[in-house]
């Protein structure tokens, strides 16, 4: 995580009084198609993240949008479509917007997609949850905790979460195969499924999953335990 996100959330946490005074909710919703194996792009500041897969072909996304009024009009939710891909910009700044200071809409997400749609997910200070979904997933927030449930796959997705202070919990395939890695100042390692161990010291777990080798679980926080779930 970058220096500067870590310095926005501390000015957004000193400002707080201030900021919450005249402010609105704004409700976006919108249906795209996306046939399965697309990809699923999300760049978030504040809010949390609910993400779940369904059988539809598409895409369906509401966000509510909480800010100024000024706000909400300068700093947009932007969301594009490039072939199988979509990008969602949660904090896009309106051309000629040049407010440096309270320039982050807080924005709660609740998305239904194919099961078959790899997740890629940012957020700072927000959790992200997502379940049903069948491919691979990328999630990474900093102060939130990531909730994966993949255990309708038929097979274990790869699977890469971060946090700094959250907890992350993946619940995987009762025959999910992989090799696990974890990398924690202070964290925990547990796992419903039985693990051979690799390497295992201070900060550095490494250990495969079933019979290893199908699929790479990478996970790191900083002071955040990992669950690995049946």
């Amino acid at each position: 995580m970058k220096n500067t996100a870590l310095a926005l959330l501390v000015l957004l946490l000193v400002s707080g009084p201030a900021a919450a005074q005249g402010k609105e909710t704004e409700t976006v919703d919108k249906t795209l198609a996306l046939s399965g194996g697309g990809t699923l792009k999300l760049n978030n500041f504040s809010g949390n993240v609910h993400i779940t897969g369904t059988a539809d072909s598409s895409v369906q996304i509401h966000a509510v949008r909480r800010a100024t009024r000024e706000r909400l009009d300068n700093i947009l939710l932007d969301i594009q479509v490039s072939g199988s891909t979509i990008e969602i910009e949660a904090n896009r700044k309106a051309p000629g917007w040049h407010e440096r200071n309270d320039n982050v809409v807080e924005t709660e997400f609740d998305i239904k997609v194919p099961a078959a749609t790899l997740l890629d997910v940012h957020t700072f200070s927000g959790d992200v949850i997502a379940k049903g979904t069948t491919q691979d997933v990328k999630a990474q927030t900093f102060s939130g905790n990531i909730d994966l449930d993949l255990s309708t796959a038929g097979a274990a997705p790869d699977v890469k979460a971060e946090t700094f202070s959250g907890d992350i919990s993946t619940r995987l395939p009762a025959a999910s195969n992989g090799h696990v890695t974890f990398n924690s100042f202070s964290g925990d390692f547990r796992s419903d499924f039985p693990v051979m161990l690799n390497r295992k010291s201070r900060r550095d777990v490494s250990a495969d999953l079933g019979s290893g080798g199908a699929a790479n679980f990478d996970f790191k926080t900083f002071s955040g335990d990992l669950k690995l779930v049946k």
